[in-house]
Order: C-alpha cells, then structure tokens, then sequence
C-alpha cells in the first residue's frame, strides 16, 4: 500500500500507522540516511535493515524497494535546500546570503553521498525529486543576481558554475578518503574570496558551462512548452 504522512504522522493507505510500524519506519529513514549518506546509493536494502537492526521483511513492508526509500528520504533534503534558498533571498546582507546558501549546500553534497547523487547525477529519480531539483535554478539566478547587484559578487559569476563549485566541494571531501572529509570548509574559503568582487580582480578568461550544458550534465530535464 501507498504510504504518506498524515497531519498526526506517517499514513498507510487511508490508515495511520501503528505507532510500532511508524517507529520502524522512522528507525529505518535513520538508518538509510546514515548508510546512503556514507556509501551513496550503491547500497541495498539488506544493507539499510542491518544498520537499522531490523528484518529485510520489515523494510519491505514500509518501503517495496530502493527507489521509493530514496523518495520518502530525499524529497526532504531537497525541500530543505529550496528553504535555505529562500532565507538567504531574504537576507538583509545579499552577499552573505549567497555565502549562506552555499556553504550550506556545500555541506549537504560533501557530507552525504547519497544525496549528491541525487542531486547532482540524478539517480533514483522521480517527478517531485526532478520537479525539486529544476526548480533551484530560479533561486540560483536570483541569489547571484542579488549578489551582483550589491557589488560584493563578481559579475561573471553565473548560475551554471553553482553547480561546478559544489562538485569541486564534493570531490575534495572524497579525496581526502575519509581522512578529512571537512576540507571542503578549506576549499569554499577558496572558492569564496575568488568569487567576491574586488576592485584588482583580474578578469575571467573561460567561458562558464552555461546552463544547458549544466542541465546535460546533471541529467535535469526541462519541462516541454505548453500549447496555447
């Protein structure tokens, strides 16, 4: 049966959980965001119910298979990045709302490889996950256009190379082998004063992706233009 969340918590069909059922439910949601989180999405369902230190039978009955785990767990995530979007839009300084929002998002895709892979690779796919993720993109052309308006961000900088820099940031924490997966924090400091507009910046001589390529890149595909 289709499982959701009801206003009192999570729902089977038309029915609320049982409140055993629901704690196993959230036992494994816990135990699938820590094993995807350090293993990616590689893992298996057998792999989840170990951690979880439950029956592979009980995942099953909350979750038929991987793909609709991957749903219920990082529909979340990507829900919590398009907030975090929107408080730094809001943010009375817009060059520290840029850097809140991508240290933020920094930190989501170099501490938890499951949802990189979401994200960026687009695996374990889905509508609202596809819907979520094309929908940043508004956000990303806001913030950056916020940002250059106040002066504080280089006007080159566009909204295909967000994505860049957060794989960059990935692709440091992986490097260090588990050794120290927060260099990333090192990397966006980096980042950072490169991208901050100063008055001896010499000028960027590389074209950036742009945004069809990033779409390409990242697997998103756009939504077909209606007929009128």
């Amino acid at each position: 049966m289709a499982e959701g969340v009801g206003a009192d918590g999570p729902m089977e069909g038309d029915r609320p959980l049982r409140r055993d059922a629901a704690l196993n439910r959230e036992k494994i949601l816990r135990a699938a965001r820590e094993v995807f989180g350090q293993h990616g999405l590689g893992v298996t369902l057998d792999d989840v119910a170990r951690h979880a230190g439950v029956g592979v039978g009980t995942v099953y009955r909350r979750f038929p298979d991987k793909d609709s785990l991957v749903r219920a767990l990082f529909k979340q995530d990507l829900e919590i990045r398009q907030e975090s979007a929107e408080r730094a839009l809001v943010h009375p300084d817009p060059w520290q709302g840029f850097v809140d929002f991508l240290t933020e998002m920094g930190a989501d895709l170099a501490e938890n490889r499951g949802l990189h892979e979401v994200i960026m690779l687009g695996s374990h796919s889905s509508e609202p996950l596809e819907t979520a993720r094309g929908g940043m993109l508004p956000f990303l052309e806001a913030l950056i256009r916020r940002a250059q308006e106040s002066g504080d961000l280089r006007p080159e900088i566009s909204p295909s190379d967000i994505p860049v820099m957060v794989e960059m940031l990935s692709a440091a924490s992986q490097f260090t082998q588990g050794r120290r997966p927060d260099i990333w924090r090192r990397c966006i400091e980096i980042l950072l004063n490169g991208v901050r507009q100063r008055p001896d910046n010499l000028p960027l001589t590389t074209p950036s992706l742009g945004n069809e390529t990033v779409e390409q890149v990242m697997g998103l595909v756009r939504p077909a233009p209606t007929e009128e």
